[in-house]
């Protein structure tokens, strides 16, 4: 029987074709963080080498490691998505009174020096607002609602609260996300950090193993990377209420930005 030794998906052939035990590690007692385990399979075990390692085959002599690391940065430029919205009993006056608020808060956000080719629409809607009166099991008409979705993207994250203010005061009246992003570059050299590291924390987890095992790790057979973004999103509920009533700025303070690689490594063992 082989024992819990890493808290590693992995899978150990060694060509016996002897039935083998699943044992899963004790992580706490290791010190070591959570998830994974240590797995070995047989076909007179699993009833099937198909459902091994994701329905891959089992080869001979080989050792499949998985390896996992995250590198973050501050964020560059700052999303925010706002809208306009407006009620009347008649659709041409609701259409008419959200075209009047919207230009005002383009011109707000111009004056504040916004450029206007930033500030694109995201959404258009006109539709009817029906109220449900449980008494009488019908619903009455209550007039016409439209709304205006805009978003726009700044690099001064700084000024992320003023632009939300500016464009509260001259019309918005829903802020429906505030969301942070890197540029490229930036994202790129944070994949390629996290790979690397991703990539040593594999060979050190099979070097590891390979030494509670009594096998050596001789070469790499195969190997396969993935991404997790992370960034911080806030979202408002109640940010245009508080904004309108001039009592204070609204701040913004983002959090870091993460990527994480994660790394499926087949090695070959002797």
């Amino acid at each position: 029987m082989l024992l819990g030794l890493l808290t590693v998906s992995v899978v150990i052939s060694l060509g016996l074709g002897v039935a083998v035990l699943e044992q899963r590690a004790t992580i706490n007692n290791l010190g070591l963080p959570s998830g994974g385990g240590i797995k070995t399979y047989s076909a007179e075990s699993s009833g099937s080498w198909g459902s091994v390692w994701a329905a891959e085959e089992v080869q001979e002599n080989t050792l499949f490691v998985s390896g996992a690391a995250s590198a973050s940065a501050d964020p560059e430029k700052v999303t925010i998505t706002m809208s306009v919205e407006t009620d009347s009993m008649s659709a041409s006056e609701s259409q008419q009174e959200n075209a009047q608020k919207t230009a005002s808060v383009r011109s707000a956000l111009a004056s504040a020096g916004i450029d206007a080719d930033s500030i694109e629409t995201v959404s258009y809607t006109l539709n009817q607002i029906r109220e449900y009166d449980y008494d009488t099991r019908k619903y009455t008409f209550k007039g016409f609602k439209t709304t205006h979705m805009i978003k726009l993207e700044i690099d001064d994250i700084d000024s992320a609260g003023s632009v939300i203010d500016t464009a509260v005061a001259a019309g918005v009246n829903i802020v429906n996300s505030v969301s942070f992003g890197l540029s490229d570059e930036t994202m790129n050299d944070l994949k390629m950090q996290a790979l690397e590291a991703a990539a040593k924390n594999a060979r050190d987890k099979a070097d590891a193993m390979s030494r509670g095992l009594g096998v050596s790790v001789t070469k790499v057979l195969s190997a396969s990377e993935g991404y997790t973004y992370s960034p911080p999103v806030r979202t408002y509920a109640a940010v245009a209420e508080e904004s309108a009533g001039g009592s204070h700025t609204t701040e913004i303070t983002p959090g870091s930005i993460s990527v994480t690689a994660e790394i499926n490594v087949v090695f070959e063992t002797a």
